[in-house]
């Protein structure tokens, strides 16, 4: 998992402010296995396809890589790439979230998340 920070763009009609703010961040989180079937990889992705159009989500990409896409959340501006790469059957799934309060003492490097690797 990755962080960086977000703009403020607050007192629009008086000034524009562009500063990083501690309480917000954007993420990005990435994790892949390798070694994944091709058969196995299709049917994860339908899955996940599948999943996202019943929440909502929009297709906004095909063929980010081999055989990969991209979907976006309408509403938040959140996006997932879910790809396949045919010389290693390297799976792999990255989301984006564009920014997000955090909440206080967030540490990026201690939050659970940060040490989960796929089996």
């Amino acid at each position: 998992m990755s962080t960086s920070a977000c703009d403020y763009r607050g007192l629009k009609a008086i000034a524009r402010i562009d500063q990083g703010r501690r309480d917000a961040r954007s993420f990005n989180l990435s994790w892949r296995v390798t070694d994944i079937p091709e058969a196995t990889a299709r049917s994860a992705r339908e899955r996940t396809r599948h999943r996202l159009e019943q929440n909502g989500w929009r297709l906004t990409r095909e063929n980010v890589s081999d055989r990969g896409f991209r979907f976006e959340h309408p509403r938040t501006g959140d996006k997932i790439d879910v790809d396949w790469y045919q010389p290693t059957g390297t799976y792999a799934v990255t989301t984006y979230a564009p920014c997000g309060k955090v909440p206080a003492g967030f540490d990026e490097y201690a939050w659970q998340g940060a040490r989960w690797a796929p089996e």
